[in-house]
């Protein structure tokens, strides 16, 4: 009885999890991360034309909606598009949006009250910027024996390039990390053509060393007034197990 309740728990707290978002008929897992990727492509967007470190702080609204409504109206196309969801096929994590390492000397004395556990500072330059932008001090550490280390995050999507130029600023700041992966991983490109744009979904998967392992894309074409049209599929096979659509169905079988 102890157990068919438990289970009866899990259910529920998983249905919680994945109601769909009133709006777009979408699950709110998948429209959180959804969001995260228009955020992303868009500060990509900005970057064709100037060094992120010299433009706004704040990604434009319209281009993050603008490309929210693409990836939203490219999901509702088909089982295809969905399943690709479900293989976790999202923006790559370049560039930052949402965090960074600022490394600074270990002794400086705004930091005090880290060295006590305290996630604060005593530096009016970075205590004015976690307040204006809605920043947290996330974890201090020791970096190494001259060193210490805050990440800083952001509770909404930003230009994190643009705001960690700010906290060079402040004295005994050495270095900035903004956490950029060294190898590949799963991406989203976002291209413009002629009557819309080209949406490609990459799967990366096997091993990755000089090379970038294996690659499966998909391409779908979305017109200016938001119609959707599957262009094509292709690249290295993808194993049974790799897919999406039948890889879920079998979680849900042992449910």
């Amino acid at each position: 009885m102890v157990l068919t309740m438990l289970a009866s728990q899990v259910v529920v707290a998983q249905d919680n999890a994945f109601l769909a978002d009133s709006d777009t008929g979408i699950k709110k897992t998948v429209i959180r991360k959804m969001k995260r990727d228009a955020a992303r492509l868009a500060l990509r967007m900005n970057a064709k034309n100037e060094d992120l470190r010299y433009q706004d702080i704040e990604i434009p609204k319209r281009n993050i909606d603008m490309i929210f409504d693409i990836l939203t109206n490219v999901y509702k196309t088909d089982e295809t598009a969905q399943s690709i969801s479900k293989c976790n096929v999202h923006t790559h994590p370049n560039p930052s949006i949402d965090h960074f390492v600022v490394i600074f000397d270990k002794n400086v004395e705004w930091a005090a009250p880290l060295r006590d556990g305290i996630n604060e500072t005593e530096d009016e330059t970075i205590n004015e910027l976690l307040y204006d932008y809605d920043l947290n001090i996330e974890k201090h550490v020791q970096w190494n024996d001259t060193q210490d280390a805050i990440t800083i995050r952001s509770k909404s999507p930003k230009n994190m390039a643009a705001l960690a130029n700010e906290f060079y600023n402040v004295a005994g700041v050495d270095e900035i990390d903004l956490g950029i992966p060294k190898v590949p991983g799963n991406d989203i490109n976002l291209r413009k053509i002629e009557t819309g744009w080209e949406v490609e979904y990459v799967l990366r998967f096997g091993s990755f060393g000089e090379e970038e392992g294996n690659i499966h894309i998909w391409k779908y074409a979305v017109s200016d007034d938001g119609n959707v049209k599957f262009l094509s599929e292709g690249g290295h096979p993808l194993p049974e197990w790799m897919k999406c659509d039948i890889l879920n169905k079998i979680m849900v079988s042992k449910i």
